[in-house]
């Protein structure tokens, strides 16, 4: 998966356009970023990735970046 498409998953699950996204940005920045985006998070990395972290290490991850590591 390349950087487009992680970003435009991301982009997706904080409802914002992915050229709206920088790498670098603070989860906490945007107001979708809540408990509904982290589960969100957990179903699109157990759907394409087969991963399920658990919600407490999701909320660790403060900038995009993070997201798109966990992608791997």
């Amino acid at each position: 998966m390349n950087r487009e498409e992680k970003l435009e998953i991301i982009a997706d699950i904080l409802e914002v356009e992915a050229d709206e996204l920088q790498e670098d940005m603070s989860l906490d920045d945007f107001e979708t970023w809540d408990s509904v985006s982290v589960l969100s998070v957990i179903a699109m990395l157990g759907e394409k990735f087969g991963k399920y972290p658990h919600a407490s290490e999701i909320r660790q991850y403060l900038r995009v970046v993070d997201l798109m590591n966990a992608m791997e």
